[in-house]
């Protein structure tokens, strides 16, 4: 049994290793994979009142080696990764590793405040559970949870920022800066946080051994650090994916307050086509995540203790739960439907009189600002862009 957990071990050690290597790759292979020639957005960056003839964009072109195919590509990506180096932006001419530095060094100080507020917030929606012994929070947590950032990014820019005055609105000047972006962000981490420990923690509370350290006399502050040591292991894997998504998800929030982080460095990149500068920036929250990853398995480690880690490795893998056939068919059904009845309407008819009026028999998702229908658009989008029509004017 244990030789046979082992080699299971060892096959998803192999599997993660080459899923991180297929990453890598793909991430080496964006300047040919992305499908479009940046070198008319270079020459613009570089000269804007230089014409696009062939002989310029081919030059770009040779310049930045988006000539060779895409193993020499891939090759030469490698071999300056090995070095160190992330090379040079095709928009600023700079190099790459000190934007990507810069922005991941904001970012994890606004990770770090992110998850503070969150811890913070977590730890009062989880003292009433220990105290009362059940749930009784729950309600709000889901509610914090579900609030979208970008959502209480402006609400609290418009409230605290411009009405009050009492906080900054934009930029990255000192510890104020940080205020409004850290609660936007820990807000929503700290409602799903402390939402999973508070639906835990009863049926920890419900064992028989708290039954018996309160009839020993034990007082209730040991038994919910007991209680907490017990429920945190297996939840510890998502206190590291919230955390790496306060970093990696907050390019809303950091375009909102002009935060200059790594993820509104890569949105930057990914607009003007600065292929180079999107590597380096998606490397960087990849490594964050592998980071991240690791001191997560550690601290599970650490919590469990070697008496639970060894009792584990003798327990059979557990059986994998599969969905009843009619939920997958169930939401086909629906997401076709969805599809097809947008597809039989037309995505670019205007009409002014009705904008952003409300679902009804006559637009049933509502219209958008233009007062086009949005279903109309949904269907239209969703299939693959090679099967759409081009329409011939908007």
């Amino acid at each position: 049994m244990i030789a046979r957990i082992r080699r299971s071990a060892g096959a998803a050690a192999l599997t993660r290793l080459l899923c991180l290597i297929a990453v890598l790759a793909a991430v080496g292979l964006l300047p040919w994979l992305s499908g479009r020639d940046p070198a008319l957005a270079v020459l613009r960056a570089r000269s804007a009142e230089q014409d696009p003839t062939k002989e310029a964009l081919d030059s770009i072109r040779r310049d930045l080696g988006l000539d060779a195919g895409p193993l020499s590509l891939l090759g030469d990506w490698a071999a300056d990764l090995l070095r160190g180096d992330l090379g040079t932006s095709w928009v600023s001419g700079t190099e790459v590793l000190p934007s990507v530095v810069s922005g991941l060094q904001v970012s994890l100080a606004l990770m770090g405040a992110s998850l503070g507020v969150a811890l913070l917030l977590a730890c009062a929606l989880v003292t009433p559970v220990l105290v009362r012994g059940r749930a009784s929070a729950g309600a709000w947590a889901a509610m914090l949870a579900a609030v979208p950032e970008f959502l209480l990014a402006t609400v609290a820019l418009l409230v605290f920022g411009v009405w009050l005055g009492w906080l900054p609105t934009s930029g990255w000047m000192g510890p104020q800066n940080m205020v409004l972006p850290a609660v936007a962000l820990g807000v929503p981490g700290g409602g799903l946080l402390g939402r999973l420990v508070a639906d835990a923690l009863p049926a920890v509370l419900d064992e028989r051994w708290v039954e018996l350290w309160r009839g020993a006399g034990v007082n209730r502050a040991r038994i919910a650090g007991a209680a907490l040591r017990r429920v945190l292991p297996p939840l510890v894997p998502q206190f590291g994916m919230v955390a790496v998504g306060l970093t990696g998800g907050a390019v809303a929030v950091e375009t909102v307050f002009a935060v200059p982080g790594i993820g509104r460095t890569a949105l930057g990149a990914a607009k003007s086509q600065d292929l180079p500068l999107l590597q380096g920036a998606v490397l960087a929250l990849l490594a964050l995540g592998l980071v991240t990853g690791a001191l997560a398995a550690l601290a599970r480690r650490r919590l469990l203790g070697p008496a639970l880690r060894d009792a584990s490795l003798a327990l059979p893998p557990a059986r994998p739960v599969r969905a009843h056939p009619a939920v997958p068919l169930s939401l086909f059904t629906v997401l076709a439907v969805t599809i097809g009845w947008g597809l039989l309407r037309d995505p670019y008819a205007v009409n002014t009189t009705a904008r952003l009026a409300s679902p009804s028999w006559a637009h049933p998702l509502g219209t958008d600002g233009l007062g086009r229908d949005v279903l109309a658009r949904l269907g239209h989008g969703a299939p693959p862009r090679s099967a759409r029509q081009r329409p011939s004017a908007c």
